[in-house]
């Protein structure tokens, strides 16, 4: 017999499908540039060249320096860039577009023909260990080689900072991490009869001086005693009322506040060696633990002027901060009133401003008005964002490991963005990841 007929039932759309219009790209199909700039993977490292590590940790560091990346990367790209920072840009670039360690060989070079003294040999062969601080010094040397507007205005954002905030700042270095102090001296032998000498100067870094040790009336054990210490001293000079030499104390404030604060924790000095054949002295390292926290308040450190500037974004956060305090209190007072019948009157009362609100305080008014008004308020220095405060996130920290200062390891922990937890351990070639509370322990030497 004939076989039975088959029936089919077919169901689903009558419309063909549409390939989607963004096509799927996973990311081992991208480029290493595309991977490494969109951070979905670790930063590359850069190859020790020999005992370049000094090296290495702060060009991580600084890498991380939006302004100074954005400046020298216009000065690179518009010719105007020394064979030193074309050379350091290229390195950047590199590293910014490679999954791989990048061995910063024409750097390197062009480091070395610029600066000689990174190209000293050791006794036992190769080149010598550096200080860290002295290639930053050369950093900022070459740096202060890119000038104009158009670069400045590149390191911060295309916006060019008014006169005012520039302060006399005309280079990238000066801009970005310069500083104008103000130094007082005064005479308290001669008392009012002598006039305080006031005088100003710039510097890149504030300096963290470490003293301590059993019988030392100076302990240092965090870093804003050091960097009040770094700030203050005496010296010995003629005074005009005395007829004579007199000692005199020297009193240095900021008087400009940079975008990006350096701090140099003075850990390496030069001891004598009086006993020794050849009397040449020793280069010493201070062991002593210094504690440091994820921000620093800047503004015990500025001048009266700067002061003024900080104090009333200040103010107005205090405030704020003080009447939400008394609007949560007034809250839970009215809440915790079981059974009375005006509840909802009593916690529509507590959103109603205070009866000490800045409607009655005309100073604290106008403070709030120059915080919110960006073209009104004076800068304390260039490229700081809106009622700036005074407060620097700790954004990056470059170690020395070892006792001895012509050997030892560099090492540098870097933020991956601002605000974040996550931090980036740059060890030469090896990157990896750690957390903020890892890195406020990096107290000692």
């Amino acid at each position: 017999p004939p076989p039975a007929p088959l029936s089919a039932l077919l169901m689903g759309s009558a419309e063909l499908p549409v390939a989607p219009k963004t096509a799927t790209v996973f990311l081992e199909d991208l480029p290493d540039s595309e991977v490494a700039a969109s951070g979905a993977a670790l930063p590359s490292g850069l190859v020790n060249l020999g005992n370049t590590c000094y090296m290495n940790s702060t060009l991580q560091c600084m890498r991380y320096a939006s302004p100074f990346r954005s400046g020298l990367l216009h000065a690179s790209q518009g010719g105007l860039a020394s064979p030193f920072n074309a050379a350091l840009n290229a390195t950047y670039q590199a590293v910014e577009s490679s999954l791989s360690p990048v061995p910063p060989a024409s750097f390197v070079a062009a480091m070395r023909q610029a600066y000689p003294q990174f190209a000293e040999q050791s006794q036992r062969g190769g080149y010598a260990q550096q200080d860290a601080d002295e290639f930053l010094n050369a950093l900022f040397m070459s740096a202060g080689q890119v000038t104009g507007d158009d670069a400045l205005k590149a390191a911060f954002g295309g916006t060019l900072p008014d006169k005012e905030a520039l302060n006399g700042a005309s280079s990238l270095t000066d801009a970005v991490f310069g500083m104008k102090m103000e130094e007082t001296l005064t005479c308290p032998e001669a008392g009012e009869a002598e006039p305080s000498v006031v005088k100003h100067d710039t510097a890149t870094k504030l300096v963290c001086n470490i003293q301590g040790g059993p019988g030392s009336k100076i302990q240092i054990g965090h870093i804003g005693e050091g960097l009040e210490l770094g700030l203050s001293g005496e010296v010995e000079k003629q005074s005009s009322a005395l007829g004579r030499n007199a000692v005199w104390k020297v009193q240095r404030r900021v008087d400009r506040l940079p975008p990006v604060l350096v701090v140099q924790m003075m850990r390496f000095f030069w001891k004598a060696t009086p006993n020794n054949a050849d009397h040449a002295g020793t280069k010493c390292k201070i062991m002593r633990p210094v504690k440091f926290n994820d921000s620093l308040d800047a503004f015990q450190f500025c001048s009266e002027r700067v002061k003024g500037i900080l104090k009333g974004p200040r103010d107005a956060k205090a405030k704020r901060e003080e009447e939400e305090a008394e609007k949560k209190l007034r809250g839970m007072e009215a809440g915790g009133k079981a059974g009375k019948a005006d509840d909802d009157v009593e916690m529509k009362d507590a959103d109603a401003p205070a009866a000490d609100s800045t409607e009655d305080d005309p100073d604290l008014t106008a403070a709030l008005a120059m915080s919110m008004s960006s073209a009104a308020a004076p800068r304390a220095g260039p490229g700081l964002p809106d009622a700036f405060m005074g407060i620097y996130e700790l954004f990056g920290v470059v170690c020395h490991k070892g006792r001895d200062s012509s050997s030892g390891h560099y090492v540098s922990w870097v933020r991956s963005a601002p605000g974040s937890d996550l931090w980036y351990i740059f060890d030469d070639d090896e990157v990896s990841e750690c957390k903020t509370e890892e890195v406020l322990k990096l107290t000692g030497g």
